[in-house]
């Protein structure tokens, strides 16, 4: 067998992180507003906690909150994205008050896509 020398190598490593999307309302002065924040995660902070996250967003009186979580995975020729579950925080005083109906956790999803996607925020 033969043999050839060619120096150090570097192979590149794959590119790991974790998008934290998160839409959540709180109430400002009597108004509900809907604000939208995002967390581009890195390898090493893959596994920070929910909770460390949250306590970044701005307001204190947050009535709903919706996180949704993607991680992403970039060969360099090969990109991989894995949509992880969406979780959904609520009070349930202030969810209360848009008369929820039927089953409860399809009248929630159908509640937030609403106001996320098709009342694009008017709660």
């Amino acid at each position: 067998m033969k043999k050839i020398t060619v120096g150090n190598i570097k192979f590149t490593k794959p590119v790991v992180e974790k998008l934290v999307d998160i839409h959540y309302v709180v109430s400002e002065k009597g108004r509900d507003i809907l604000k939208h924040r995002y967390f581009i995660l890195s390898y090493e902070e893959f596994d920070k906690p929910l909770d460390e996250i949250i306590s970044q967003l701005d307001g204190k009186d947050i009535k709903l909150l919706v996180v949704d979580e993607t991680v992403m995975v970039d060969f360099g020729d090969e990109n991989i994205e894995k949509h992880l579950d969406t979780k959904i925080f609520y009070d349930e005083e202030w969810i209360k008050k848009h008369n929820p109906s039927g089953d409860f956790n399809l009248w929630l999803v159908e509640f937030v896509d609403r106001l996320i996607l098709t009342n694009k925020g008017k709660c």
